[in-house]
């Protein structure tokens, strides 16, 4: 079977692991999800699955539960503390403590139960008597071609702002049960110390319950790589629709429903923000990110966006003529079209319109500042002007009321041009005038993620009991431009990058940047010695692992790109670009899509 088709029936497992679940209890019965969950859990089995498999009534999770009558009760939700309160305060309020009726209530924790779940419900005496916990975790959600998601939106925050490592097993074990469908690979690659720490529970599970038993795998080679590796590629304001698309709008599980904004309009006075800035019209769209359900979007998904509107005019132009030689057709000729084209033609009208909608908001939304922007953006990724840079810093801050987007520029510069102490605090202090001295908390967000460094400690500092401590040299550079370089991925004239016709995965961002697991991507895929792929990635100061099972050069071209901590569009579609000229197929895996303004919205978050 075909690498996409395997990938795109992963929900029949999802859909057995759940169906067990619910086996538990044969009654009818009501499920109760939070709203987060809503989307995710459609694209895994739907509302008929759901009614097949007993349920009779789905309700979202609300202050106010509903009446559960005689009904067996499935809660579906988050592994949240505050979430998971809500629930039991709902079940506490309709359960008889002195006589529960049994196998009535269960809680289904997405994607594990923790500890203080069980802690807490037996506390309160419910726990097995009243309530049954169960964990949950959908196999990847094939999103579109090549791209996998585990939609676990809290998992970045928790691994790299707050460290907190409770929700890596749960990568481990998706990859574990990965390679049960696609087999076991022979070529790995871990370059991060989340990615290294997946790896070894991955072995660990291996070793006691078991691996796959296929003699080959789908994936000649697995690259496992932790976020903070390029935040760049987040950073960086993408140039692609996909990647456009996802910065305007919210778009989850690959899908974008927006209803329409109030903003600027020619029939009106123009409505202005709190700090006088005309608020942008967001035009309502319904747009599926997947290429097989939306024949337009699988044409311009990853076009340079200057690309796109031309596109879309001759498409329209397209849809013009086919209506006006519908009109000079025989009345046989109008029968077939009928039968044959006009459902197509319809649903091809509707999705450029989508797009045409789409492509307006994002003009309305980022066109204001794009041009200036990318020409700062420039000016960093070529470490010139840094006072420029800092000037047009203080300008966004002041007059944009976007604290993601000044927050995203600051960590930029911050990473590639190494601001002093004194800049940084002036930023932060200007910063938190500006939105609140409640984000003072953040600080220690950005420091504890990688954005910031540790001032005047260039050297690691170990403790020895009852002795000196000892500083020990960092040989690794954490130098932006001298990682990039080594690792070619600044291309020497961006003028020279042809967006329209793109060769180089830089196009994505203009001609800026190429991102890091493109660049590994392709030094396995052009058959790179192992040892030098390791010299230039030692380089990075990062746990690195490098196996390879006699399977090196790949005979097999697929590869698996594994992105602990989110993946954006950007980097799908630079990745589609090397597929294209490799003849290779790479699919990305990852916990979900995100974009910069997710990152920086996760370090102004408190822990949940």
């Amino acid at each position: 079977m075909d690498v996409t088709k395997k990938l795109s029936c992963l929900q029949e497992i999802s859909k057995a692991q759940l169906s067990k679940i619910f086996s538990i209890n044969a009654d009818r019965k009501y499920l109760i999800i939070e709203p987060s969950l809503i989307k995710p859990l459609e694209r895994v089995c739907g509302v008929r699955w759901l009614k097949a498999n007993g349920v009779e009534k789905i309700f979202k999770l609300e202050s106010v539960a509903p009446s559960y009558n005689d009904n067996a009760v499935f809660y579906f939700i988050t592994s949240e503390l505050k979430i998971f309160k809500q629930a039991v305060d709902q079940i506490r309020s309709q359960v008889d403590i002195v006589n529960p009726v049994k196998n009535k209530f269960h809680i289904v924790a997405v994607p594990r139960q923790l500890f203080a779940f069980e802690e807490q419900l037996e506390q309160l005496g419910l726990l097995d008597s009243a309530v049954r916990l169960h964990s949950f975790q959908w196999m990847p959600i094939h999103l579109d071609t090549g791209i996998l998601s585990l939609e676990l939106p809290l998992l970045y925050s928790s691994l790299y702002v707050y460290e907190n490592l409770s929700f890596l097993p749960v990568l481990s074990k998706s990859f574990w049960q990965l390679t049960f469908v696609m087999g076991k690979p022979k070529v790995v690659l871990a370059l991060g110390q989340h990615s290294n720490s997946l790896l070894k529970q991955y072995d660990d599970l291996c070793e006691n319950r078991g691996d796959s038993d296929r003699l080959d795998s789908d994936f000649g080679a697995v690259i496992i790589v932790d976020r903070n590796m390029d935040y760049i590629s987040t950073l960086l304001t993408p140039g692609v629709y996909s990647s456009l698309l996802s910065e305007v709008y919210d778009v989850k599980v690959g899908t974008c429903e927006s209803a329409k904004t109030e903003g600027a309009r020619e029939d009106q006075e123009v409505i202005l923000d709190e700090k006088f800035n005309p608020m942008p019209l967001k035009q309502s769209v319904t747009i599926s990110l997947n290429s097989n359900q939306d024949s337009v979007y699988a044409g311009i998904k990853n076009r340079y966006f200057t690309e796109v509107t031309s596109v879309l005019s001759n498409l329209t132009k397209q849809l013009k003529s086919e209506k006006l030689n519908s009109r000079e057709m025989a009345l046989d000729e109008i029968k077939r079209y009928v039968q044959t084209q006009l459902q197509a033609t319809k649903s091809r009208k509707k999705f450029i319109a989508n797009h045409l909608l789409a492509a307006e908001s994002i003009i309305n939304a980022m066109g204001h500042r794009y041009e200036t922007l990318k020409e700062v953006e420039l000016n960093v990724i070529k470490n010139s002007n840094k006072n420029a840079n800092l000037t047009f810093l203080e300008q966004i801050l002041v007059t944009e009321n976007d604290k993601l987007v000044a927050l995203r520029l600051f960590c930029l510069i911050s990473i590639t041009q190494k601001l002093t102490e004194a800049e940084t605090r002036s930023f932060w202090r200007k910063f938190l005038h500006q939105f609140g001295f409640n984000y003072g908390f953040a600080f220690n967000n950005l420091a504890s993620a990688g954005f910031l460094d540790d001032f005047g400690q260039s050297s690691t500092t170990i403790s020895i009991p009852g002795k000196i401590n000892l500083k020990i040299p960092k040989f690794a550079s954490n130098n932006f431009f001298t990682n990039a370089k080594n690792l070619k991925q600044i291309p020497p004239d961006p003028d020279k990058i042809n967006l329209k016709h793109p060769t180089c995965g830089s196009y994505v961002f203009g001609g800026l940047y190429i991102p890091l697991i493109t660049q590994i991507s392709g030094m396995l895929l052009n058959s790179i010695p192992l040892e030098d792929i390791k010299a230039k990635l030692e380089v990075l100061g990062h746990p690195l692992t490098l196996r390879n099972d006699k399977n090196y050069p790949l005979l097999n071209r697929t590869i698996l790109v594994y992105v602990v901590g989110g993946v954006t569009y950007a980097e799908v579609a630079s990745c589609n670009l090397l597929e294209t000229l490799t003849g290779a197929k790479i699919c990305i895996l990852s916990d979900r899509v995100v974009n910069g303004n997710h990152i920086m919205a996760d370090i102004l978050s408190i822990p949940k």
